[in-house]
């Protein structure tokens, strides 16, 4: 007697199109084929094809109708429309979808990936735990909002102290551990946290002494291809920098370094 397949678990997935491969896969070795299940989905085996291979997005319409013929519940459902919305939505949109996929029992797994992208969300996050590396460090809003120069408010500062303790990234705790994020949950974190820090990167200009801070910046045209040599300086110079971490000497601030390069111009302007 032939043992029948499992069926993919949609929780266990984090792409919409994976899941879809997979799920198209397991239907052909129960002995549907591809024409049938397009039947019963109501549209063109070429559409699943396309599908399965992620040349065609799964949408959220797709879901709700295909939900009765597949046997997706409620709980399946939104899974896949949060999916969705993270892969093919605006920044915002797949920060939204990203606390909420994290709020699924199932999303166990990628804790750690929720937990870098929870503490990168908040800029202050960073300056705090790196604040209690100093030796006069007091774990008290008030005694931290007054160091940071970027004000926060004692409301945040204490939800942000209570994360810190909650996951042990104080340095209270031994040596502060490192976090791991990958794929797009990274880009998305990374990305929210330097779209901040930049941000107080301009207003330094204006409220830091220039002795205090240190900008510079040198715009020139260089070939595209030069490009990656440039950003191997640039990796070098902050490798060096982030050695300065290790001296023996005391520390007595958090500062945050920034090497810049990007560019201003394109060969292929819009028409």
């Amino acid at each position: 007697m032939k043992t029948r397949s499992a069926k993919p678990v949609v929780f266990k997935y984090r792409s919409s199109q994976s899941y879809l491969a997979d799920l198209f896969e397991w239907y052909k070795k129960e002995g549907v084929s591809m024409r049938n299940l397009a039947g019963k989905l109501s549209v063109s085996p070429s559409l699943l094809c396309l599908l399965s291979k992620g040349k065609r997005p799964l949408t959220q319409d797709n879901v709700d109708l295909w939900a009765p013929a597949i046997g997706w519940g409620p709980q399946e459902i939104s899974w896949l429309k949060q999916l969705i919305t993270f892969e093919h939505s605006s920044p915002g949109e797949k920060e939204k979808a990203l606390l909420n996929l994290s709020r699924f029992k199932h999303y166990k797994d990628d804790s750690e990936n929720v937990l870098t992208f929870r503490y990168l969300r908040k800029w202050w996050n960073i300056a705090i735990r790196e604040m209690s590396e100093l030796p006069d460090f007091i774990e008290e809003p008030q005694w931290i909002r007054e160091r940071l120069v970027f004000k926060v408010s004692l409301v945040e500062i204490r939800k942000s102290l209570a994360f810190l303790d909650k996951h042990k990234l104080l340095a209270k705790h031994g040596k502060l551990r490192s976090l791991n994020c990958d794929g797009d949950v990274y880009k998305l974190a990374l990305s929210g946290f330097h779209d901040q820090i930049l941000g107080k990167a301009v207003e330094s200009i204006y409220k830091i002494p220039s002795e205090d801070r240190y900008i510079l910046g040198h715009t020139m045209t260089v070939s595209e291809e030069k490009f990656p040599k440039a950003k191997l300086i640039l990796e070098k110079a902050l490798r060096e920098i982030s050695a300065l971490h290790d001296s023996a000497e005391a520390a007595d601030k958090v500062y945050h370094f920034s090497l810049l390069g990007f560019p201003l111009t394109t060969k292929d302007p819009e028409i």
